[in-house]
This record gives C-alpha cells, sequence and structure tokens, in this order.
C-alpha cells in the first residue's frame, strides 16, 4: 500500500473523477476527508462501503467553493482536531463555455472563484496542516484547456491557466517547508461533464490529444497516486499533460 495510514483531502469527491480517486487512495490504505458541497446520501452510501471494504475511515466535509465562510468553519473543524494533512487533491471545479462578446462577467467571476480563488484559499487555510507531515503534498487538477486557445474556451481555460501558474509558484515558496506542489492537465476525461457536451466541443477537446480518445477517470487517479507517493519524492512544480498519450 502506497499510502498507509496518510491522510488525504480531496474536493469534489461526488464527482466522476472524485470518487475513482476515493476508492484508489482507500485501496491504498490511506484515510479520506471527502469534500462535497451539500449532503449526498447516495454518496455517504458509496463512501460507507469503501470504508468497510477497505478498513479505512472516511470523514465528511460540507461547504460550498462559492462560500468562504464556509470553507473557514469546515478547515476550522480540522484544527480542533488536530488533524494531519498528508496531501490535499483540489478536484473540484466548473465548465463554462462560451465566446468572449456572450460572456457574462457574472459567469467568469463565478468560474474563476471556484476553479482558482477557492483552491488558492483552501491551500492557504491548509498549510499549518500540511506543515505536520513527513512527506506532504498538493495535487491540484488543471486542465489542458488552461494550455490551449480553443474558441469559447476563455472563461475555463483562463481559470485552469491561473492554476497552472499558480502550481509552480506554490512548489517554489513551499518548497522550504518540504511541501510539493504538483498539477496534472488531463485533456478529455471520459465522465459526465464531457459525456455531456456536444459532438463538435468533444471532437474539439479530442483535436489535441494523441489517440482522438478521451481518457479514463481510473488513468487519473493513477497518476495522482503516483504525485502523492514517495515515489514522486523528486517532482515538484511539475505540469503534467495527460492527453491520451500511451504512458
Amino acid at each position: 500500500m502506497l499510502l498507509l495510514n496518510k491522510t488525504i483531502l480531496i474536493t469534489g469527491c461526488n464527482g466522476g473523477i472524485g470518487k475513482v480517486l476515493c476508492k484508489k487512495f482507500a485501496s491504498n490504505g490511506a484515510n479520506i476527508i471527502c469534500c462535497i458541497r451539500k449532503k449526498d446520501n447516495k454518496f455517504y452510501k458509496y463512501a460507507k462501503i469503501l470504508s468497510k471494504k477497505y478498513k479505512r475511515k472516511i470523514k465528511m466535509l460540507l461547504f460550498d467553493l462559492e462560500n468562504e465562510k464556509q470553507i473557514t468553519k469546515a478547515i476550522n473543524s480540522l484544527y480542533k482536531n488536530n488533524t494531519i494533512i498528508d496531501v490535499l487533491i483540489n478536484n473540484a471545479g466548473i465548465a463554462s463555455g462560451s465566446l468572449i462578446e456572450m460572456t457574462l462577467l457574472n459567469d467568469l467571476k463565478k468560474v474563476f472563484q471556484v476553479n482558482f480563488f477557492s483552491q488558492i484559499y483552501i491551500i492557504q487555510k491548509l498549510l499549518k496542516l500540511l506543515k505536520k507531515s513527513n512527506n506532504p503534498s498538493i495535487i491540484n487538477i488543471c486542465s489542458i484547456a488552461g494550455l490551449l486557445n480553443h474558441r469559447g474556451t476563455m472563461a475555463y481555460g483562463s481559470s485552469k491557466a491561473a492554476l497552472i501558474f499558480a502550481t509552480k509558484v506554490m512548489a517554489n515558496e513551499f518548497s522550504p517547508y518540504n511541501i510539493r506542489v504538483n498539477a496534472i492537465a488531463p485533456s478529455a476525461v471520459n465522465i459526465g461533464m464531457y459525456k455531456r457536451m456536444d459532438k463538435n466541443s468533444q471532437k474539439l477537446l479530442l483535436k489535441d490529444s494523441f489517440l482522438k480518445k478521451p481518457i479514463s477517470a481510473e488513468q487519473i487517479a493513477n497518476k495522482i497516486l503516483y504525485l502523492a507517493s514517495e515515489k514522486s519524492l523528486k517532482d515538484n512544480g511539475k505540469i503534467i499533460i495527460m492527453n491520451g498519450d500511451r504512458h
């Protein structure tokens, strides 16, 4: 087991990638703090099954990424319990697509609040708990959209580009604390968000991939597990592009 008795905090746990991450980390010996927006009975049942099967502790934290007070309250509860966070995975996010001239400012602000500002705020609030770990790691789930210039992706792509840049800066600033910060930048991932896109949008995403097909959530989880484990101790400030290659 790569992460026996480590504590992993994951945002967006009840989404397509989030659920796979929970299973992947629980099966590798980790205890998990699952962050979701609101009570989800179906996900609670899923987490209970994982907890029982892998004999791991799975705790729920409820907060909306658009609500700073909720984030603060939830994270403060971890301090009260003297929690040590070994790995933070910023997985939650929202997609948005429209041409620049049709993008409302409020929509742009919402995308940045969820995909960038809240991610940075969570990192800031958890930093002291990460410093207590022997091998702390932060993994940001970005997107290849933050590196491309496809039409209609200004809001989403810009928010992910900001997170990519911030990942590199944090890797530099947090290195004295022994906190590694890396990110993955997937192209199309075969989950609900991709499946809900129209065919033209799907083709546009796949245009820049090597195999011309979406990658699986399992591939994403495997890469994140690697970055969270001691196998990647020399990796810091890396942006790993996942666009359907054979590796």
